[in-house]
């Protein structure tokens, strides 16, 4: 087993808003290991964001509030730390791609000088010349072409498959334990995200470093992951890892997910037409039900699932494979 580099146990936010409080992430637990790849899967809404946020301590408060559990990297729990040691360990230790480029990369300043600020940050020893240097051979890493004039170009003049390399230069230039990547590949067509997925599991062999992988998109974790965690409503509905899951999902949510990835039917030798869909809606956090938070879109759910028997617990179905429902699938 990899070496353990952070754990999140019993994660609860919550945010202060005008109907009144609500909790977005609810007893979240998850590990990060060396040199491996956790994905965090679910639909917007589902937590996942917020759960990275919260290990980067960027949960703004107001209105949002880390009201439970811990967060520990290497041992030590990070929702102790002052602020001061946390940006101290941000973009040093744990370092975050954010879903959006163009608005993450500050238009006013080449992307040379962006780089070089990280370094000048949480490298003070090294000189302006081996910063600049630094850069340019990050950009080099990242398989950006002539990285020496690149260095001097503003976000605006790149595409956004380079924007999103030179957001991948700029984590990994302190060449951190851990690099959470937020929907890393959301706006890029499908040509460029398989370079950029490529990429990642390049620099991650090369690094050792463990990956936190939050997507909506399954394909990008068949692609990249050896964990899946499965979010719905702010809690993890099943984990496995990614063979596991994809054969034998034992949850209803995440069966579903799975059945709505496009595939290539062979005996009728073109995609299939009509993809099966999870019918209904995500509830909304004020107003969720009793019971199991998938009951209104669950064709399996009976009075057990709405609220006789409380809210079904995350238990291990199989060795190293949990399921929060009241009914997991054989299949």
């Amino acid at each position: 087993m990899a070496e353990k580099i952070l754990e999140v146990k019993d994660l609860v936010v919550e945010f202060r808003t005008d109907r009144g409080r609500v909790t977005a992430v609810n007893g979240v637990n998850f590990d990060v290991h060396k040199g491996k790849t956790i994905g965090v899967v679910g639909e917007s809404g589902s937590g996942k964001s917020v759960s990275a946020l919260s290990i980067m301590r960027l949960i703004p408060n107001p209105p949002g509030e880390i009201t439970g559990g811990k967060i520990l990297y290497r041992g030590d729990d990070l929702l102790a730390k002052p602020m001061d040691t946390m940006r101290a360990i941000r973009g040093n230790k744990i370092a975050m791609i954010f879903q959006e480029p163009m608005t993450s990369l500050n238009p006013v300043f080449t992307v040379g000088n962006q780089i070089e600020e990280v370094l000048k940050l949480h490298q003070p020893e090294l000189s302006k010349e081996q910063r600049h240097e630094k850069s340019i051979e990050q950009l080099r890493l990242v398989g950006i072409p002539s990285p020496e004039k690149r260095i001097n170009e503003y976000p605006h003049q790149m595409s956004g498959g380079m924007r999103q390399r030179v957001m991948i230069a700029m984590s990994l230039a302190c060449e951190p334990d851990i690099l959470i990547a937020d929907e890393p590949t959301t706006a890029l067509d499908v040509t460029i995200q398989a370079q950029i997925l490529e990429l990642m599991k390049k620099l991650q062999t090369e690094l050792g470093m463990g990956i936190i992988m939050i997507t909506h998109d399954l394909g990008v974790v068949a692609e990249t992951c050896d964990d899946v965690s499965v979010m719905y409503c702010g809690q993890i509905v099943e984990s496995a890892d990614v063979k596991t899951l994809f054969a034998s999902p034992k949850h209803p949510y995440t069966k579903g997910l799975i059945e709505s990835i496009p595939s290539f039917d062979s005996t009728l030798g073109k995609v299939r037409d009509r993809l099966p869909t999870i019918e209904g809606m995500v509830p909304s956090l004020f107003d969720l039900p009793n019971g199991c938070n998938f009951q209104d879109r669950c064709k399996f759910a009976d009075d057990k699932c709405r609220g006789s028997h409380g809210d079904p617990q995350l238990l291990e179905a199989a060795p190293g494979h949990s399921v929060r429902c009241f009914h997991p699938l054989n299949s």
